[in-house]
């Protein structure tokens, strides 16, 4: 995968936000952004990273 885990999560929220889409949206947005980028990544792997990876993603994405 290509990109930091942080910064493909921080754009995949930006995007969703754009949208306006709602906090669950953003994350169902950042999971679907890192399974298309890896296929060997399991749903539940995309799920754990963008709950611990979403604050610090947002928080880099803002600044």
């Amino acid at each position: 995968m290509n990109g930091s885990l942080i910064e493909i999560i921080g754009r995949a929220i930006a995007a969703a936000r754009q949208v306006g889409l709602d906090y669950a949206e953003e994350c169902d947005a950042a999971r679907a952004v890192l399974l298309a980028r890896d296929a060997s990544l399991t749903p539940g792997a995309a799920r754990i990273l963008v709950e611990q990876l979403y604050s610090q993603a947002v928080a880099d994405c803002a600044a």
